[in-house]
């Protein structure tokens, strides 16, 4: 992002973070008047803070930190933070932008303090460590006390080094504040977010901050521009706090697209559209998928899309109780996925951090499509203990049938008396898939997981 750029950012928040959207279909509000008064507080005079500011926040470790907002035009803007002293001038229209170089965790609190002329504001409690922007519409924004298992991780909120900055219902980042996690902040919190925040914060020992961002019902096009999208609660809840420093998001949305053959293009511009704004064109995207054949179109698109667009990862969900619900209850596995994918395919840690995934050297030969396969860890097997499945073939008709599964240690052979020469292979379009992999990873409370899903999908033989 230019200069320019990030400078109109600034004063478009202004607009952006002053405008409040009506409730959501749950009725929940993005903040309280209690968190409004504190974020008016960081205004002194002319001088203001983007409201993503404020005490107890958490800002991204070993990056580049641009701390923003307005003030007189043409004015000196210092900002000084853990021995960094910054000095910037406002535009002609009053917008500033300063970058603190790199900073190592730390999560001694520390003081922002941000001055010009006879005015200056103090942020306190400001930690380092890792930043995560969750969003998407009311699964993502499901609260950790209406999610199954949570009342010993309400309990125990205060335990953990977690702050949590949460918008909701189109209310912007003026209307709420960073809160320090504990049984009252964490309960009303996205449990898949917050438990993909407290399994990198084990894993990783840094401090973590959360910033949810979640609409309920809300489609795509609510989030993007492109594709003729009005982009009103992407300009209220993610553009308004850009281009605040994050490791990532976590996006986790689609059953208001269930079956929007064009969900793949849609969640390819979006991405794309998030990293063009944010200046950040590897931003990494997790991607929640959605669990029941009702929203097959954008499962599909969700996995393509993984395999597609760079530094991008999958939390697959299918194999989960309740998953024919609209509100899954069962939370805790999908935030624990969510972080496994962060810490493998973002942190890089050596884990098989997805199930397994089609090989670009799965071929066909004679009546038979071999399937290679990635991410197997210890070797393939099942949820159920029954053969894979279900897998179907089609020639070059196009036509499924469905196929006899050969496992053949990491490969899955495929044929079918009615198909001589396999094009294409689909797998779990036919019914619920029982494929897995097999793995040892350690998740937080000296828990381990031991299996990863599949994903369906569907390739084209060479």
């Amino acid at each position: 992002m230019t200069m320019s750029s990030r400078l109109s950012f600034g004063m478009s928040l202004v607009f952006l973070v002053a405008c409040g959207g009506a409730d959501g279909p749950d009725g929940v509000s993005g903040g309280s008047s209690d968190s409004a008064r504190e974020t008016a507080s960081l205004s002194s005079g002319a001088l203001s803070l983007s409201p993503i500011f404020n005490a107890n926040m958490v800002l991204q470790q070993n990056a580049v930190v641009p701390v923003f907002g307005t003030a007189t035009p043409g004015s000196t803007v210092v900002v000084d933070f853990q021995g960094q002293n910054l000095s910037v001038t406002a535009n002609g229209a009053g917008a500033w932008v300063a970058d603190l170089a790199a900073m190592a965790a730390s999560a001694v609190p520390s003081s922002l303090v941000v001055s010009s002329g006879p005015d200056s504001i103090t942020v306190s409690g400001v930690q380092v460590g890792e930043v995560w922007l969750c969003s998407g519409q009311s699964n993502m924004g499901r609260s950790l006390s209406s999610a199954d298992g949570s009342a010993p991780y309400i309990a125990a909120a205060a335990n953990h080094n977690l702050r949590l900055f949460r918008m909701t219902a189109n209310n912007g980042p003026a209307t709420t504040s960073w809160q320090v996690s504990n049984s009252t902040t964490a309960a009303s919190f996205s449990a898949v977010c917050y438990w993909m925040g407290l399994d990198l914060s084990q894993d990783l020992d840094v401090p973590i901050g959360l910033v949810q961002a979640t609409l309920d019902g809300s489609d795509i096009s609510e989030w993007q521009h492109t594709n003729g999208g009005s982009g009103e609660a992407y300009d209220i809840m993610v553009a308004s706090i850009q281009p605040f420093a994050v490791k990532g998001v976590l996006w986790y949305q689609g059953e208001s697209n269930g079956g929007d053959v064009n969900y793949q293009p849609k969640l390819t511009d979006m991405i794309a559209e998030w990293r063009g704004d944010w200046g950040a064109g590897s931003l990494p995207f997790g991607i929640v998928q959605l669990p029941a054949s009702k929203w097959t179109a954008s499962r599909i698109a969700q996995f393509n899309v993984s395999q597609t667009v760079a530094d991008t990862y999958l939390a697959v969900t299918h194999d989960l109780p309740g998953g024919n619900q609209l509100h899954p209850t069962t939370k805790y596995p999908v935030g624990i996925r969510s972080s496994i994918g962060a810490r493998g395919a973002v942190y890089g840690e050596s884990i098989v951090f997805s199930g397994p995934t089609p090989a670009a050297t799965s071929f066909a030969s004679g009546n038979t499509a071999y399937v290679n396969f990635e991410h197997v860890g210890n070797g393939l097997s099942t949820n159920n203990g029954s053969t894979p499945g279900p897998f179907q073939i089609a020639g070059a008709t196009g036509q499924y049938v469905s196929a006899t599964v050969t496992v053949v240690g990491n490969q899955i052979q495929l044929r079918s008396n009615r198909v001589s020469a396999p094009k294409r292979v689909r797998y779990a379009f036919s019914g619920a898939g029982n494929l897995t992999n097999t793995v040892s990873i350690p998740t937080e409370g000296g828990n381990t997981v031991t299996s990863l899903p599949a994903s369906l999908f569907e390739i084209t033989l060479p």
